[in-house]
């Protein structure tokens, strides 16, 4: 079913042929790949990164709670000198 006809709504339909228009470019569909591909990308580090601080935090004993007071006081400006001294 073609969705530009199912609808009245006139904002889907301008979008509709907007998207059948940009995806007709080849440069532009390139661009979109590769913002998507370094979005993936980002989200993966940080995903990694993440998974490697609750890795080394479980290694030196702390609890996954632990770690998230712990990203809390840095995001509240701790200093890390502060943190290690209410961990303690």
């Amino acid at each position: 079913m073609d969705i530009q006809k199912s609808t009245e709504i006139p904002e889907v339909q301008k979008t509709i042929v907007m998207l059948r228009t940009l995806s007709a470019d080849e440069k532009t569909r390139q661009e979109v790949y590769y913002r998507e591909k370094r979005l993936h990308d980002e989200a993966s580090a940080l995903y990694s990164a993440r998974a490697e601080g609750l890795a080394e935090g479980r290694a030196k004993g702390r609890t996954d709670r632990d770690n998230e007071l712990i990203e809390k006081w840095r995001k509240k400006g701790f200093t890390e000198e502060q943190i290690k001294e209410l961990l303690s």
